[in-house]
């Protein structure tokens, strides 16, 4: 790039860069809704409760004494359930019908809890125990207050969101591709490319890409929510590079495509990482770390106590199988485990016997399933004879699916730093099998394998009990397949 060029991008005064003069809205801030929402939290539920008693009073006399706790604990409890059904994560779907279901059904499972401890626990002496009249209004109440405002606050996010853009900075084939990803992920920010080409000197290709910033920047107002660099950062020019990280600590937020995908769609963005991705620090986690052996402590303990308390359902679904086909009750089948070691697995048998290897993939309404076979898959039941295979160290409750040595052999062949996937136990759930469902293709399994490689960088107990939540409501949905 021209030094003078250069230097007119860069500064326009001693202060610093033109775009300096901008102000991040701060609606922009991705924990000022999540803030906004908490607080409303917090204090709708004493306001309301607050409410009903000064109007019982007025109708049927004083209610007497409480503790400032049933002002404060049940509004606690309440936050704590939202924030496992995404209530305080801008990317959730607020406006589905399927939020709905899952916020009430939170909040009944949070205040179930409170009045068991209000009740039982922390009323006694003078203080007199909260009116179930009472509590329950103000539980419904706070139940449909909190979502009206996720809904208005989701419609108003939604349309700030739809005034905004992107601006892609990447080459004609990795701008198609990204472009792709966005549509399909139903961004509302409009998505704005430039294509990025080589820039040289004396008409030879120079060692650095260059591109055309002057006009990039012209296009970037207030309404910008970030730059996203389809470049890799090595070939960014130095001086760009500062300019880059400044516009990205005073306006507007940079991003990689790597980061962009995991920060918005929790995903990684296979087709644009470096091989020595799997080196990264934040990957440590998955091993012989502290998280690692207190994973594998609680795997072994819930699978030992499942599988003594799921013993009955066992062996009636056992029956069931036989009784309904020809053939063995349990599956077995060679599959991929932590470091590329086979193992068999076991599942309940869901396909004829003299069919099971037909097709590598099992397809929607497949012939070949059983009858019991469509009940067990949606309801994920048929996996439950994996707990075996958790107990004996071949697999964990979380992780990714644990693929036949059939389509290992071919992806390890086809998908890009498909091995990584195997840093960490196969699990009977995971990341993957919950965002993006059952996979039938090369394609399928290079989206999955996105989600898998976001679980090896971030897993973490935070990350494993969402899995466990969108897990349970696929199985009450019964969504599987």
């Amino acid at each position: 790039m021209n030094p003078q060029v250069r230097s007119s991008i860069l500064f326009s005064s001693a202060e610093g860069p033109v775009l300096a003069g901008w102000e991040r809205i701060p609606w922009d801030s991705s924990w000022l809704p999540a803030l906004t929402l908490l607080i409303t939290d917090l204090l709708s539920w004493p306001a309301l409760f607050l409410l009903l008693s000064q109007l019982r009073m007025a109708f049927a006399g004083s209610i007497g004494q409480f503790g400032i706790y049933i002002l404060i604990l049940p509004a606690v409890f309440g936050c704590l359930a939202l924030n496992t059904v995404g209530a305080y994560d801008r990317r959730s779907q607020m406006l589905t019908l399927n939020y709905a279901i899952w916020h009430f059904l939170s909040l009944c499972v949070a205040f179930a809890l409170t009045d068991l401890v209000l009740s039982e626990f922390l009323t006694f002496g003078d203080l007199i125990k909260p009116s179930r009249l009472i509590f329950l209004i103000d539980c419904v109440g706070f139940a449909s207050v909190t979502l009206i405002i996720r809904r208005w606050h989701a419609r108003t996010l939604r349309a700030h969101q739809s005034r905004q853009n992107f601006v892609l900075i990447a080459p004609e084939r990795t701008a198609t591709k990204f472009e792709k990803n966005y549509r399909r992920h139903g961004m509302p920010q409009e998505l704005r490319i430039h294509p990025e080409c080589p820039h040289g000197e004396n008409g030879h290709e120079a060692e650095h890409f260059g591109a055309a910033w002057e006009e990039v920047f012209a296009h970037m107002d207030r309404n910008t929510a970030g730059l996203i660099l389809g470049i890799p950062t090595s070939k960014v020019d130095p001086d760009l590079a500062r300019l880059l990280a400044l516009l990205n600590f005073r306006c507007v937020p940079v991003y990689t495509i790597d980061s962009f995908f995991e920060l918005e769609w929790r995903q990684v963005s296979v087709e644009n990482i470096e091989p020595w991705w799997g080196f990264s620090q934040r990957s440590a986690l998955v091993r012989n770390s502290v998280f690692d052996h207190l994973k594998r402590w609680f795997d072994v303990l819930f699978s030992a106590v499942a599988l003594l308390i799921l013993l009955p359902l066992l062996l009636i679904v056992a029956l069931l199988i036989r009784l309904d086909s020809r053939g063995p009750s349990l599956f077995r089948q060679t599959r991929i485990g932590r470091d590329e070691r086979p193992f068999t697995l076991l599942k309940f048998r869901t396909m004829r016997i003299a069919s099971e290897n037909d097709s590598i993939y099992t397809t929607k309404n497949d012939s070949r399933i059983t009858r019991i076979g469509k009940i067990l898959r949606r309801t994920r039941l048929d996996e439950l004879p994996q707990l075996i295979n958790v107990l004996n160290g071949e697999m964990s409750l979380i992780g990714p699916r644990a693929e036949w040595i059939k389509c290992t052999e071919i992806y390890e062949r086809e998908l890009p730093f498909y091995h990584y996937r195997h840093l960490v136990r196969p699990g009977i759930t995971g990341w993957a099998q919950v965002c993006y469902g059952y996979g039938a293709s090369k394609d399928d399994a290079m989206e999955k394998l996105r989600y898998d490689l976001y679980y090896v960088r971030h897993c973490s107990f935070v990350l494993d009990l969402t899995i466990i939540l969108k897990t349970i409501q696929i199985m009450v949905a019964a969504r599987g397949r």
